[in-house]
């Protein structure tokens, strides 16, 4: 999300055109200065949103959502940007599906490297091979060997935990992750809301702002 400031007014246009560089200068940063005392308050409050609606893991996935001030073109006046460098973010604002074969650990949340180098490092082994249970699922299985008990300590603590059982025997197969031709996500957050709520305060900060211009 970008908000914009933009003066509709004709009058207005020409007399800042009128007034010249030095006074549009002066706007450009009182505009500037509105949107970043309130870029502070908005990246917390987008944050704080993320971290109650969302199971998160890892503080960097919170730290991908900001708020900043885009202020680079002299020709224009500045914008506040919302939103998250984490390409997909914007599908628990929307809710939608993805259509793809995609692998979801099963029994608890792995991070997404870790899990990649994991499943690489038996896949090299020739220790992961596809079943379908009794549902008709495809599950990614394992066989717990000792030369592996390092990829596989996680989804062995987690299966233990899930399934009750207190040791897994050598040999004994391991479910570590779920095929899935599609995933669906529900709609968990709602930051277009929570910025939208903001605007009439950045507008007032705005205007306070340029007041005060010498």
């Amino acid at each position: 999300m970008k908000i914009s400031v933009r003066i509709d007014s004709a009058l207005a246009q020409a007399q800042l055109r009128r007034w010249g560089g030095e006074y549009r200068d002066k706007v450009k940063k009182a505009v500037a200065r509105a949107m970043r005392s309130e870029a502070t308050e908005i990246k917390e409050a987008v944050r704080a949103q993320v971290a109650s609606q969302m199971s998160v893991v890892k503080k960097s996935f919170l730290k991908g959502f900001n708020a900043k001030v885009l202020d680079q073109d002299p020709n224009r006046l500045p914008a506040l940007y919302v939103g998250s460098r984490i390409p997909w973010s914007g599908m628990h604002e929307r809710g939608g599906s993805i259509s793809a074969k995609m692998l979801i650990p099963l029994h608890g949340r792995v991070g997404r490297k870790k899990f990649r180098a994991q499943i690489a490092e038996l896949m090299r082994g020739g220790n992961a091979y596809f079943i379908k249970n009794a549902k008709g699922n495809i599950v990614l299985m394992a066989e717990n060997i000792k030369e592996h008990d390092r990829p596989l300590a996680g989804f062995k603590r987690r299966y233990r935990k899930a399934d009750g059982v207190k040791r897994l025997k050598r040999g004994a197969d391991i479910p570590i992750a779920g095929l899935v031709p599609r995933v669906v996500l529900k709609k968990r957050l709602d930051i277009e809301r929570l910025v939208a709520r903001r605007i009439p305060r950045l507008a007032a900060q705005i205007g306070k702002q340029i007041q005060t211009m010498d």
